[in-house]
């Protein structure tokens, strides 16, 4: 036998002495109770102000970006449209 060969009779013997784990009983319940549609996820009334804050604030921050974005490509496409899309993709590259 090669190297490879021996390495893998050990591994599977090593596999001779495994006992299955007992799952305690309180977390089978849990899971059956979760499949069975039983389980309920409630939020506060803060915790979906500030949701509906956080979502605000990243909408408002791509409108800001994208407003800004088509700004500078409008400008640029102005004075020079040759290889706008390369300049763009590239532009933190070190030319």
């Amino acid at each position: 036998m090669n190297s490879h060969d021996t390495n893998l009779e050990t591994t599977l013997k090593s596999l001779d002495n495994l006992q299955r784990l007992e799952v305690p009983i309180n977390l089978k319940q849990a899971i059956k109770n979760n499949f069975n549609g039983n389980a309920t996820i409630k939020m506060s009334t803060s915790q979906k102000l500030m949701l509906a804050a956080s979502l605000i604030v990243l909408l408002g921050l791509n409108v800001v970006t994208m407003k800004y974005y088509f700004n500078s490509t409008n400008k640029n496409s102005n004075s020079n449209q040759d290889n706008l899309v390369y300049k763009e993709y590239f532009s933190n590259s070190i030319e």
